[in-house]
């Protein structure tokens, strides 16, 4: 799976809030609330002219091991709006997944992730039946950013071929693509922030004797 392809399809399955269905200008073919909007890459392909300049993705601390049936180690996702108006629409997820063709079973079903809620501070788990979207208010003022605190473990269960992987952040929000005779059309944009994952098992426990110090007295 190519980056661009993986961000494409995580777009494409983005859904428009109801929210931003009422704000939207009578120029979006925005349908009814709850229908899923085309990536805006895929909307302009004849064209090919559709350019992002709304947010930019940072993410962090998501490099190194992680341990097969070990605890949470924590990473961060940072969104920016660098445009000049308020974004009302941002939505975020974040899954695991492997570029290998035909692999069952995926790497997905072996790797849970958590965020912390920016409302109570508690550890919360990230919805895999939703594409792994996770909660957000929605909106970032321009010029402003905000972080997510985001944490990952590697179940017991996984496969031992399974020895590495890549972790994807996705900031999506509502956009709106005009083509040259006018028409605009509302889609789904956004970025990706990638890092590979290295999975490994717990460093086994030495079972020799016992260490014998050999300090002079």
């Amino acid at each position: 799976m190519k980056l661009r392809r993986a961000l494409t399809t995580t777009l494409a399955a983005a859904v428009l809030p109801a929210a931003a269905l009422v704000a939207a200008p009578g120029a979006y073919a925005a349908g009814q609330a709850g229908e899923q909007l085309p990536s805006c890459y895929d909307v302009s392909t004849a064209n090919g002219d559709y350019e992002q300049k709304t947010i930019k993705l940072v993410q962090t601390d998501a490099d190194g091991p992680v341990v097969r049936g070990g605890g949470w180690r924590s990473f961060r996702a940072t969104v920016t709006n660098i445009s000049s108006t308020t974004l009302k629409t941002l939505g975020m997820s974040v899954y695991a997944w492997r570029q290998v063709e035909d692999e069952d079973p995926v790497i997905g079903r072996f790797i849970a992730f958590e965020y912390k809620s920016k409302k109570t501070g508690s550890w919360t788990p990230v919805d895999s039946d939703a594409s792994g979207s996770f909660v957000t208010d929605g909106v970032v003022k321009a010029g402003k950013s905000v972080t997510y605190d985001l944490r990952l473990r590697a179940t017991a269960d996984l496969p031992a071929h399974m020895t590495w992987g890549d972790v994807s952040v996705n900031a999506s929000f509502t956009d709106r693509y005009r083509f040259p005779d006018g028409r605009v059309i509302a889609c789904r944009a956004g970025e990706t922030g990638q890092n590979p994952i290295r999975i490994t098992d717990a460093a086994a426990r030495p079972t020799g004797p016992a260490r014998t110090d050999l300090r002079m007295r």
